[in-house]
């Protein structure tokens, strides 16, 4: 059996709540944290080496993810924000306004659309494509979400403080 060898990744101050990694592309992997010190953190994924760090939010950042191509981010925070950046340069390119505290973000695999949840106990779809038109909203959790995932470009799976796990269709 092979020895591990941890990596050790310094930089936050807070403690660290999410964290996502890229698929591979040309260039390698790449790895994104979230954390409680409200700036999510770029690293490269085989070394945890730090690449950058997107600066912005105003509190917590509860999850974070990057697109298939690691050339967007995303993160959710505690000021009420969902925002996508620009992973290659971190800067800011839209930032969406939610009711209540954003926890997880993730892109549809086709990097058009991005889904939220909130503790609003509300799913958002938001087409990056149109980023001022508001977003679809998917209901039918009865407490905060804690997790939402792209299954496919039509289908999310979510789980909420409700202890249920919900697939839901998203509407074209």
């Amino acid at each position: 059996m092979a020895r591990q060898s941890p990596l050790s990744c310094p930089g936050h101050t807070r403690p660290v709540v999410h964290l996502h990694y890229s698929g591979i592309t040309d260039n390698g992997f790449y790895f994104i944290t979230a954390s409680k010190d409200g700036k999510p953190m770029l690293r490269q994924g085989d070394t945890g080496d730090w690449i950058g760090t997107f600066e912005g939010h105003k509190g917590a950042v509860w999850g974070a993810c990057l697109n298939s191509g690691a050339s967007r981010a995303a993160t959710g925070a505690a000021d009420f924000t969902a925002k996508v950046w620009d992973a290659l340069s971190g800067q800011e390119i839209h930032s969406f306004t939610h009711k209540h505290i954003v926890k997880p973000v993730d892109f549809s695999p086709s990097n058009q659309l991005l889904l939220t949840g909130c503790n609003d106990k509300l799913l958002r779809v938001f087409d990056l494509s149109k980023p001022d038109v508001e977003p679809q909203m998917l209901e039918g959790h009865n407490s905060s979400l804690r997790c939402a995932v792209w299954i496919s470009d039509t289908i999310v799976a979510s789980c909420a403080e409700d202890c249920e796990v919900r697939y839901m269709l998203q509407p074209i």
